[in-house]
């Protein structure tokens, strides 16, 4: 979480509103490059590391072992597929539209023909190992981990439904 508020927020952050930089990129792939490594750092992280302390809390000893394996590569699958993303889409697409800013107008960094530029493309299936990887290993991993939280409350004799159901009983 810190390492992509730091970078997302901070870094990419402060350097899109540098007054010249603003001035020029304003509406650039520079813009969703801040937004998605800031957005994981104030808040996806965040909202991962309070669901696995849920997890944790209502899972049994012996079962979060388990459960554990997914989360940690899941953890690894969120943030190498955005480092992925960033570094081989948004950043390095802002910067070659930035670039065309200065040498041609706003106007030109915003049409078609550059969007639709071979290099362009490029730079977006470039993204797309990141993307698959995030989704993937990060993602698919993670709602792997809830559902096998959620099965375990619900089965057996160490289950949390079960020892409330047992002790309002009691």
């Amino acid at each position: 979480m810190g390492v992509w508020n730091f970078v997302g927020a901070g870094v990419f952050g402060f350097l899109i509103n540098l007054p010249i930089v603003s001035y020029f990129e304003a509406g650039t792939m520079l813009t969703p490059n801040h937004a998605h490594a800031a957005f994981m750092g104030v808040f996806g992280m965040l909202a991962v590391a309070l669901m696995v302390f849920a997890f944790r809390q209502v899972t049994p000893e012996e079962q979060w072992r388990d459960t554990e394996k997914y989360i940690r590569v899941s953890f690894w699958g969120l943030n190498v597929g955005l480092a992925m993303m960033i570094a081989g889409d948004l950043f390095s697409g802002g910067v070659l539209q930035l670039y065309d800013v200065l040498q041609n107008g706003y106007w030109h960094a915003r049409t078609v023909a550059f969007g639709h530029s071979p290099l362009m493309h490029a730079l977006e299936w470039a993204r797309l190992p990141g993307d698959l990887i995030f989704i993937g290993v990060g993602v698919v991993l993670l709602v792997i981990a809830a559902l096998k939280t959620y099965l375990g409350l619900r089965s057996g004799p160490h289950g949390v439904l079960e020892r409330s159901v047992a002790s309002e009983a009691a």
